[in-house]
């Protein structure tokens, strides 16, 4: 099934926003900059620009791709990818809780509402066991992270989960990728809460997810700012896109790869709404 798919990412990669075009909006003077210069990149060839909202179009490329990709595949790997696509519903969650507006699958074209509504949508399906526990402790603090730490902790152990139901030639190399891509997560949590709050090894850990290295050796691990996350992210899954052909590693570091560009497109996007001076996006973004 991955002769299938495989080849038809391989040449959406092409189409990609490469530095050079990366830099070339950075660059742009103000907001009507960027305008004029996004629609220039290559991957709005393979992605025409739907309307005027660059923000959601470029949200939506990974989520919509995913979608193909889910409808392509069968058996465990399709159980697997499911999983995946998770992703998205708890990225909706995080929009809400914080008073924002969802973009891919839950609570669409609404805003502002009631924990009590959200609350009520919660109580049943996937995410329901850390909806719950997440719920119990916002209720005495009133922590939004409170609902978010057991959220984020549920999606990537349901994930691991299921990729231990992969064929056994999937199994271990896509279990090491996401294994990897927790052990940064659990790396850029330990800078930020040492860093800017000051916390103990033993307040720390209650953020971190729960399974990987760094988790279970905290004392010994390098906290990583976002940027540089980003950058050992992407070397990783490029090497597993580009080396591991035909496999469900490959996609899965494809997926993590694409989302991380889509989202720097959308930072720089945000950086030109503020006004933001260009040295300080290029610190933010990470392009020297």
């Amino acid at each position: 099934m991955y002769y299938s798919i495989y080849p038809k990412l391989r040449a959406i990669y092409s189409f990609l926003p490469t530095e050079k075009e990366f830099e070339y909006l950075i660059k742009a003077k103000g907001l009507s900059g960027y305008n004029s210069r996004i629609r220039e990149l290559n991957i709005l060839k393979r992605f025409p620009l739907k309307g005027i909202n660059i923000e959601r179009h470029f949200s939506l490329i990974p989520f919509e791709l995913g979608k193909v990709v889910y409808d392509r595949l069968f058996g465990s790997p399709k159980d697997f990818f499911h999983s995946y696509m998770k992703i998205y519903e708890l990225k909706d969650i995080k929009a809400v809780l914080r008073g924002g507006m969802s973009s891919y699958q839950l609570y669409l074209e609404r805003e502002n509402l009631d924990f009590s509504e959200i609350d009520d949508s919660m109580k049943k399906g996937f995410w329901e066991e850390a909806w719950r526990q997440g719920y119990s402790r916002y209720r005495e603090t009133e922590r939004i992270s409170d609902i978010e730490i057991p959220l984020d902790h549920y999606y990537y152990k349901i994930l691991l989960k299921t990729s231990q139901k992969l064929p056994s030639s999937d199994r271990a190399e896509t279990g090491e990728l996401i294994l990897d891509w927790i052990d940064l997560i659990n790396q850029v949590w330990i800078y930020r809460l040492r860093q800017f709050y000051g916390m103990k090894w033993f307040e720390i850990k209650r953020f971190l997810i729960p399974e990987g290295y760094v988790y279970q050796n905290i004392e010994e691990a390098e906290g990583l700012s976002r940027v540089i996350m980003i950058k050992e992210c992407s070397r990783i899954c490029y090497r597993g896109f580009k080396m591991r052909m035909f496999t469900m590693k490959a996609i899965l570091a494809f997926f993590i790869l694409l989302d991380f560009k889509m989202e720097e497109i959308i930072s720089i996007y945000s950086a030109k709404l503020l006004n933001m001076e260009e040295d300080r996006l290029k610190k933010i973004i990470g392009v020297s």
